[in-house]
């Protein structure tokens, strides 16, 4: 097989707390793929200050492999000369970079012998936490260091701070040649940051203004970061490509997306709210921290939505599995099953056999690989009779290609989800409360009305201190 399958029979049938056939599901498959025909007619609620945010759906196809060949060139020309690179982002700026990173390069990137002569790679923005900027700070100490910022409006508060210190850094590494070390990935036109990459001459990528930052995996800004840990970027698009092609088709039962977005909404609708994504491969685990992003960010909208939790298995089933098998029917899963891994390790058989496994060498199933597998499956059956329903997404192997055909199925999914849900996908209203109210209690000048109203809350809670 070619490309990753979607199995939802375990989806189906009567188990504690939850039945479903696929019949009940006939009157809803109309609306489904009335989703799919209006996301593609660009119609609905898709606008993000007028603008519709649906650009990601052509990139598959506008993107050439001419201009993949030019990002990746210049990022091979920086990094021989460099020993560090630092990418400065949050949210959908940073996790397709780092989950495409530890997935395809290894969860131990940054170790020599994984990354044969490419620069190690770092990440700062993604939080405010000085004990952690320290460490990273410590690590690149006389390190030849690059940084490339991504940041649409170029005032978003952590990525702006992180940008400021590690300009000093710069400066203070390589003097007035620094510039040669910054890419800048910004607003075409407009934004702090445009302005000074047009006032400095820094080498710049644009972020597209119809692709919101978590849908931006396949933009020139995500591209370059992840080029500069050697992934090959044509194998990367191709993969998005075909699966881009396969979820043209409009009938549900010939479409993941649909499938996955459909069964998603028929849980959240039979009172769950919390999706496990749960993977058997650690590669794997970033990327389920990439959807930990995506879909609550464009679903947690107006009290509606599941709350996704990664999760490692085998290692959680010996934490929250005990949640996960006998706690509330709250939940539904969704398993990324890695079918076949990089490498292999079999188990030797010893004449004691005081653990009991020479069984396994007897059968020929001493092997690492296989036990994995069947650790995820027999763990989605025991879960199933638990009463949590799930769907598993089968993936080949951890390639380029079949990665990019995973986060186009997911982005897709997650649309559709919007449609479902009556609400728009795009924007995020809900992460700017924090945004304010920060802003505020920092002293920013204009914010002043909110400082009060602020103040004002406070004095109506009791204070309590145990």
């Amino acid at each position: 097989m070619d490309r990753i399958t979607l199995d939802i029979s375990l989806m189906f049938g009567r188990i504690p707390g939850w039945e479903l056939k696929e019949k009940d599901l006939a009157n809803l498959i109309p609306m489904v793929e009335e989703a799919h025909k209006r996301l593609h007619k660009r119609e609905g609620d898709i606008l993000d200050k007028g603008i519709p945010m649906t650009g990601w759906l052509d990139l598959p196809f506008s993107l050439e492999e001419e201009h993949l060949l030019k990002i990746t060139e210049h990022a091979k020309e920086l990094s021989r000369k460099i020993d560090a690179f630092v990418s400065v982002g949050i949210g959908g700026s940073y996790l397709g970079i780092e989950a495409t990173i530890m997935c395809l390069k290894g969860t131990h990137y940054n170790q020599a012998l994984i990354r044969e002569g490419l620069p190690e790679i770092y990440f700062l923005g993604t939080n405010m936490d000085p004990d952690y900027y320290r460490e990273i700070l410590a690590i690149l100490k006389d390190k030849r260091v690059a940084i490339h910022v991504i940041s649409k409006s170029g005032t978003t508060l952590e990525t702006a701070v992180a940008f400021r210190v590690l300009r000093r850094l710069l400066k203070e590494e390589w003097g007035r040649g620094y510039k040669d070390y910054l890419v800048i990935s910004t607003d075409r036109q407009k934004g702090a940051l445009r302005a000074m990459a047009n006032a400095l001459g820094f080498k710049t990528y644009d972020i597209p203004e119809d692709v919101g930052g978590r849908f931006s995996v396949l933009t020139d800004p995500l591209l370059f970061s992840i080029a500069m840990a050697g992934i090959d970027l044509v194998s990367f698009w191709k993969g998005f490509r075909s699966m881009a092609e396969l979820l043209e088709v409009p009938d549900f039962y010939g479409n993941m997306s649909m499938a996955h977005a459909l069964l998603r909404y028929v849980a959240w609708q039979k009172g769950k709210a919390i999706e496990v994504v749960a993977t058997n491969s650690c590669h794997l685990y970033p990327v389920a921290r990439w959807m930990e992003q995506l879909f609550p960010e464009s679903e947690g909208h107006k009290g509606k939505g599941l709350w996704v939790s990664p999760s490692l298995y085998t290692e959680k089933l010996h934490a929250n599995g005990q949640m996960v098998q006998e706690g509330p029917r709250n939940m539904i899963e969704t398993f990324l099953v890695l079918q076949k891994h990089s490498s292999e390790i079999e188990i030797p058989k010893e004449e004691e056999d005081l653990d009991g496994l020479n069984f396994l060498c007897e059968r020929g199933t001493a092997y690492m690989g296989h036990i994995n597998r069947t650790a995820i499956e027999a763990t989605a059956i025991a879960h199933y009779q638990g009463g949590v329903p799930s769907m598993s997404l089968h993936i080949p192997e951890r390639t380029p290609y079949f990665i990019g055909q995973l986060y186009f199925l997911m982005e897709k999914s997650v649309a559709l989800s919007g449609y479902l849900l009556g609400h728009n996908p795009f924007v995020q209203p809900g992460v700017e409360a924090y945004k304010k109210n920060m802003y505020a209690l920092l002293g920013k000048p204009g914010t002043e009305g909110l400082v009060k109203e602020l103040e004002k809350l406070k004095n109506t809670l009791s204070r309590v201190i145990i």
